[in-house]
């Protein structure tokens, strides 16, 4: 049955929100994480800038377990909070552990 606000009632495992992203929303490619990051991590750092809606780390399946290669894609619920993001963050973040001082979306 459809909640207050019209959508289905869904709950996807590891998010707070059960609505889909706007229509508009932007799924960005964040490179120059650190490899030892998880998604908890990440989210983490992009929910200042609002709500995501899913990050998905690129991993190498050739290793097991299956490494990360220092890459994700990021999809906030909104375009707002995407550009937001990228704006605080491009050329300007720098984390430990990554050689390279920034993230490059």
């Amino acid at each position: 049955p459809p909640n207050s606000n019209g959508t289905a009632g869904k709950m996807n495992g590891a998010l707070e929100h059960s609505d889909q992203p706007d229509p508009d929303a932007i799924k960005m490619f964040v490179g120059q994480i650190p490899r030892s990051w998880s998604e908890k991590e990440l989210k983490e750092l992009f929910e200042p800038y609002g709500a995501v809606y899913q990050i998905n780390i690129l991993r190498d399946r050739s290793q097991n377990p299956p490494q990360s290669k220092g890459c994700c894609f990021v999809t906030f619920y909104t375009r707002k909070a995407a550009l937001e993001a990228q704006n605080a963050l491009h050329n300007i973040k720098t984390l430990t552990g990554v050689s390279e001082a920034s993230f490059l979306f």
